[in-house]
Formats: C-alpha cells, structure tokens, sequence
C-alpha cells in the first residue's frame, strides 16, 4: 500500500534549513516560488506529514534529495512511487517501443555536423574519429616543474612532456562502457560534443547500451529555456523531449526511475554564470535521485569546478598520429566535392606532406580536432601547406579566441568591458614573449599572474579571472600540473613572440632577436617574424652580418671558405654559384675523415635546394658527387674492417660501384687513365673475400691516400681538412643559420631586389672573397 503523505526526517529538516539559506531565501519566498500556499511549506520544516507531490517539489526547488530528506532509502522510494504505476508492465516491450519513437529525433539531432567554414553539412559517422582518454586528469597532478621538462630533448617533445606520452589511452568507447557515470573533461575543440553524438548515435543504432534510451541534452539549451530557476528540472526536461516524440510522461518517468536511459549531458561550461550554479544544482539532484540511469557529461577541462559525487572523471587525451591520419582521410572524403577516388588521393598526399620534417610545427597543432580541421581546411585550397605559415597561425587564433563560441551561439561572460580582443591578443603576446625569451615553457601561476599584472595595471582586471579567461574560454594556456602552466602549443609560444616583435617594429631593437641566431630554439621565430614584416631588409641584412662574423676570425675556416669558392667557381654549371657552394660544403662533410666527428649533420642537400630548388646536376657536379662518395667508402671501410663489422663486404660493394661511375664519367684521359689505374690495384671481391680484406688492411690506407692525392691534382678536392672539434662546431653552426637565413629570404613577405641579391651572391664566402664581390658589384 502505498503512503499519502511524507515527513522530512531531523536531518533532513537540517539539510533543508541549510540549503534555504544558501539561497537567501524565506519560507514565505520558496513557497511563492513553488506557487503553493505557506502552509505545506511550514508543515515541511516543522517536520509534520505533506502531501507527497508537495514534499517533492520543495525538495527539488531546494536542490535535495527527496528521499534522502524523508530518511528513506532510495530503492524502497523508487519502487513505492513506480512500481504501482507500473505493475505487471513488460518493462523490456516499453524501452523498445520508446527507443522506435526516439529514433528519428536522435539522428536528426546527432547524426548531422554543421562544421566551421564548410557551407554543406556533413554525417557525423562519416567523418567521426574514435577519441582516446587519460584516467589520470593532467591538471590534477602533483609535478615540478623538473619533472615535466625531464623528458625535454627538443621541442618536438613538447606535447609529450610531463610522462603524458607514458600514460595509459584508454578508448573513449571503452570508458563509457566501464564507468556508469563518467564526466568527459577536454580543451577546446578536442572532441567532447561530438563524442557525446557519437554515443547518442550508436546506442540509437542498437551498437551501445542496447537495453537503454539515449537523451542528448545541450546543457546551455536547458539553462536558456529554463524562464525562471524553478523551471531549471531535468525531469520535466527530458519528459518533454520525449513527449516531442509521442512518449508519454509517465513512461518517461518510469523508464528514468527503472535506470533505463543513457543521459548526455554536452557542454557544461557553456551556461551562463548567472545560471551556473543553479544548473549545477539540478544536474547533482537529478543524478542522484535517478541514479540507475547511465551518465555521461562532458565540460571544459579549465571550467569544471564542481565534482559530481559518483562521477568518475576522465580527460581527453590529443590526437595521436595514427587519428590524425584516418581523421584527415575521412575529412577529406566527407569534405569534398570531388569523386571519392579523387578526395581519398587528396588525404593521402595530404598525410604525405604533414609528415615532411618541415611541416612539424603544423603537426603539433594537428593534434587537436578542431586545429586539425581548419589545417585541412587550408591544404584543401592548393594541395599544399601554405609557405607563409604566419597567417595559418593567425586564423587558428581566432578561431580559439572568438569564432568556435561565435559558430555555435554562446556567448561568454565578460571579465571587464575594457578588455577587449585586441588587448586580449596584446597580452598573450607579451606574456610568450617574456616566458619564451627567459626559456621558460613552464610557469607557475603566481609567476603568469604577476606577469599579468604588469601587463594590464592600468585596467584594474582580475588578474585570475583573465587567466582562467584564457585557459577555459581560449585554450591558449594548459594546467599541466597543479598550478603549471604551459602555452597549449609551443608554435602558439613561437608565433606570439613574434607577433610582439612585429607590432613593436621599429622600436624593437632587431638586434636583440639577432643575438639569437645560433639558438635552434629561435629559428621558428625568426621565420615568423621575417614573413610578417612589412619589409624584411634590415634584419636579413643583420642576420647575414651577423653569419659572416661568426667563423670571420677562424684563419682555417677562411681558408676553407676559399677553397669553396675557388672550387665551385671552377666548375660548369647552370646553378646559382651559392647554391654550388652549399653542394660541395656537403660533399667535403660527407667524406670526412672522422666518422663519429662530422662538422655537418644534415639530413640531405637541404641548403642548396633551398637555394636553388631541386640542384641541377651538370656532368661536372655528377662527377664530383661520385668521387666524393668514394671517399665516403673509403672511410666507412676502414671503419668497418677496424671494427670487424659485418656489413664490411657491403661498403666494398659500393666503393666498386661508386669508384666504377666516377670513371665512366671521367673526361680527362689522364685523369681516367690515373683512376684505372688505381682500380686494377684492387683485388677481385668476388673470388676471395678473405684476400681482399688482408689487403686493403696492408695496403688500404695507402691506396686512399693515393686516391686523395690524384683527386687533389686533378680535381681539388679530396682534401683532410682535420678540424678541430671547436671548428666543426663552428662549422656546424655557420651551416645551420646559413640554412635559417636562405629559409628567412624565401619566407619574406617584402624584400627590395638588390639586399636579395647582395645576401645570395655573398652566402658562403670568406670575409675577403665577400669584400670582393661587393667591390665588383659597385664598380660594375
């Protein structure tokens, strides 16, 4: 038999009394909000039997549990008020009735992405990548600033700092699967709402949580239809989205008392901060008094404050590289508007070039979905990345700072009306300017607000509000541990500071930024920098000086330079004379004596072909190119027979064959006559290897120097140039921002024809061979 009435338990008259309070309210005034008469609400704090409706409704306006304020166990409470209703029903037949009528609505509301800067809509199941979590919230962690940058090698560690690439990704699908009620917490754009359709779309289909009903819910929508507080009730909510769909209430009520709904709760962060508190008071009353249901909420990483007892947390972990290829491949698919077989080739080659070590900086923003989308949404224009990657920086920007909460309606609270974009924009410049200068890409938070502070004194701001500003509306910053902070992105960090230099161009003394040439940590600065002046002259001309003083007082390193002049301006070729100076400057390092000492490690001929393009090989670079390799050889089988290594017969293979093709190119007949020579000395490889392994360890090394010998006389090179270790350092750095410069003039937005000119014709020269050609040119 079921009670009429119910009474509010001691403790519970404590817990109501306490909430009133926190409200400011009277009794008089949570009656006139209920729009019922003061005596029901006396009764209930008097402790004394109301009406169960009653009883309810002031336990919900008062965010409490009802039965927990009744003392009544919440099992007992649920099968008093649904069982009656609902006896001898076949529960099973009421789900898959409700989940038909439900169908259509869910695919019309889930199924269909509006996507930013794409005027069609697009499936979410044709474009939707499975998302990975970490158990363990970054943010949470107790870590020093030591122990993120432990695992710091280069900055292409960046996002794997902090033991984040050590922890455990567990799948998205499989979190919810575990948790009954899992909070979803991400920086911006790193996938929540989709996720949470996702979910929507596949329990629709029958593929998740078969047994139950999916509701997605748009948190900010229910706040904006909510008039009053007393209509902020999830319950009368849900009942009339079902009700929208033929679903009657009291279905929907016995169906979210028997725990068969999957409740998606997307975007927590998004209500109004008038409405915060109240929406978060609803959701913690509506999760615990239908607790059997499955929840899943998703929220800004930076915005969630309040802990919903039961709820596990879990954040989204970025992109790896194998989401980012099939993300790419299904955006372009379900992007275009060309043939599949046409968009699918646009992906892979798109893939194909992300991956090129030039474009690594653009692979760091890659990893989060939203970045990802508009880099997809740029190479799509051309097929390419664009070369000023300035402006590719600059929309993403936007996209953080205004236009992701512009596209989908919500409007943030404003810290102060004084603290407009522009000086938003102003102070994350100065703060990575400063940070990145001091080579912090950590920083505690007293440190960003004090940094704040100064930055906007003469506004009188809340210094912490326009930090959380930044990191929860934004996602420009990241709490990478409790109270450390980071850029989201070190290319944001680069890209800041460069904007800084720029606007405060010509104050900013470029010198200052020249200073740091030889700071690998800087080349991407230099590059940002040189492409967004508005004429670029002054600092390459700085940069360029700044080069030639670098080896200008080592008299072996002049002389070396010599020789490569000499050298380059002896030879045929259609290639700019800079571009032939790099060729060789490659050449000698490759055929360096001291393997384990190499002056110039580069990955290939990047210098020239950033010089002259793709080098034209002319018969005389062709030959020079193979001579040098069989130095190379020489060396590499000296190495290996010293060190019995087996790979030794395969470096005798290829000094054959590389010796073989520098004669067959070989035009001077004494010079070819000399070289056969040499090779008829050679013992047969492929009769005795034995023999030939006892004779190049007796005779080898007189062999080579008999080699050296020749290609010096005939073809001036071939030389032991024995550096010492602080000239191939120097060596290694004079190649380095040679490289930078060349990259800086071909990234040059304005540049007059003549300082291009001057800076190509004088790349690689001694001090006097640059006074030379500088002479020549104004006689000229």
């Amino acid at each position: 038999m079921i009670s009429q009435g119910l009474r509010a338990s001691p403790e519970g008259i404590r817990a109501a009394k306490t909430a009133l309070t926190d409200k400011t309210w009277s009794q008089h005034k949570l009656a006139t909000a209920l729009g019922i008469t003061r005596q029901p609400v006396s009764k209930f704090f008097a402790g004394e039997s109301i009406s169960r409706s009653c009883f309810v409704q002031i336990c919900q306006q008062l965010g409490l549990s009802w039965q927990k304020v009744a003392g009544l166990p919440e099992d007992v409470a649920f099968e008093v008020t649904t069982k009656a209703q609902f006896k001898g029903a076949d529960l099973d037949t009421l789900v898959r009735e409700v989940h038909q009528k439900r169908q259509d609505k869910i695919q019309d509301q889930c199924n269909i992405l509006q996507i930013l800067d794409i005027a069609h809509t697009v499936q979410l199941m044709d474009i939707y990548t499975n998302i990975n979590v970490l158990e363990e919230i970054t943010s949470l962690q107790w870590r020093e600033i030591s122990d993120l940058l432990k695992d710091f090698k280069s900055e292409s560690d960046f996002n794997q700092l902090g033991g984040y690439k050590c922890q455990r990704r567990l799948p998205g699908l499989e979190a919810v699967l575990r948790h009954s009620k899992l909070m979803v917490l991400g920086k911006p754009g790193s996938g929540k709402t989709t996720f949470l359709q996702y979910l929507a779309i596949e329990c629709n289909k029958g593929e998740l949580q078969v047994n139950r009903i999916v509701a997605f819910i748009r948190v900010k929508e229910f706040a904006e239809d909510a008039k009053s507080d007393s209509e902020l009730n999830l319950l009368n909510y849900i009942s009339q989205e079902f009700l929208s769909c033929g679903v009657e209430q009291e279905s929907t009520k016995i169906l979210l008392a028997e725990g068969k709904l999957l409740i998606l709760l997307d975007g927590l962060d998004e209500v109004p901060a008038k409405k915060a508190d109240e929406v978060t008071r609803e959701i913690r009353r509506f999760t615990q008094t239908f607790y059997k249901n499955k929840f899943v909420i998703s929220c800004r990483i930076a915005a969630q404050k309040y802990r919903f007892q039961g709820f596990t947390e879990v954040e989204v972990a970025d992109f790896d590289q194998e989401q980012v290829e099939v993300f790419a491949k299904n955006w372009f698919v379900a992007v275009g508007l060309k043939s599949r077989e046409d968009e699918e080739a646009r992906g892979n080659l798109f893939i194909n070039q992300l991956h090129l070590p030039e474009n690594q900086h653009i692979r760091e923003l890659a990893i989060t979905p939203l970045l990802l989308h508009l880099i997809c949404l740029v190479f799509q224009v051309k097929d390419e990345f664009p070369l000023n990657r300035a402006k590719l920086y600059e929309q993403a920007l936007n996209i953080l700072l205004v236009r992701w909460d512009e596209v989908r309606g919500i409007k943030r609270d404003r810290i102060a009306d004084n603290l407009t974009l522009g000086i938003k924009k102003k102070l994350l410049f100065q703060l990575a300017t400063i940070t990145f200068e001091q080579e912090y890409y950590f920083f505690e938070q007293e440190r960003i607000l004090q940094l704040i502070a100064d930055s906007l004194k003469p506004l009188q701001i809340d210094n912490e509000a326009v930090m959380k500003a930044i990191e929860v509306e934004n996602g420009l910053l990241v709490e990478r541990a409790q109270g450390i902070y980071s850029f989201s992105h070190l290319t944001f960090q680069e890209y800041f500071t460069a904007r800084k230099i720029v606007e405060s161009y010509p104050n900013y003394a470029l010198n200052n930024l020249v200073s740091h040439i030889t700071e690998k940590r800087w080349c991407q600065v230099f590059l940002l920098t040189v492409s967004m002046l508005p004429n670029a002259n002054e600092i390459l001309q700085l940069m360029k000086q700044k080069i030639d003083l670098l080896v200008a007082s080592d008299e072996r390193l002049q002389y070396f330079l010599t020789w490569l002049h000499q050298k380059s301006s002896s030879v045929s070729t259609r290639n700019k004379a800079a571009g032939v100076r790099a060729f060789y400057l490659v050449c000698v390092e490759r055929s360096c004596c001291d393997r384990d000492n190499a002056f110039v490690y580069t990955s290939g001929y990047d210098l020239e072909c950033a010089l002259v393009g793709n080098i034209a090989f002319d018969p005389d670079l062709v030959l020079d190119e193979f001579l040098f390799s069989t130095i190379a050889c020489i060396n590499e089988l000296d190495f290996a027979f010293e060190h019995a290594l087996n790979d030794a017969l395969d470096n005798v293979y290829a000094l054959l064959i590389a010796f073989d093709k520098a004669i067959d190119l070989v035009v001077d007949p004494k010079l070819k006559q000399v070289l056969q020579k040499l090779k008829k000395q050679l013992p047969k490889i492929d009769s005795n290897p034995e023999k030939f392994r006892d004779w190049w360890q007796a005779k080898g090394k007189a062999w080579g120097e008999q080699l050296r010998d020749m290609l010096i006389k005939y073809r001036n090179i071939g030389y032991n140039w024995q550096f010492n270790e602080q000239q191939k350092e120097l060596l290694q750095q004079y190649y380095d921002v040679n490289k930078l410069l060349v990259d800086c003039l071909n990234s040059a937005v304005c540049v007059t024809p003549i300082v291009r000119q001057e800076i190509e014709e004088t790349l690689l020269l001694a001090i006097a061979d640059i006074e030379n050609v500088r002479n020549s040119c104004i006689n000229g």
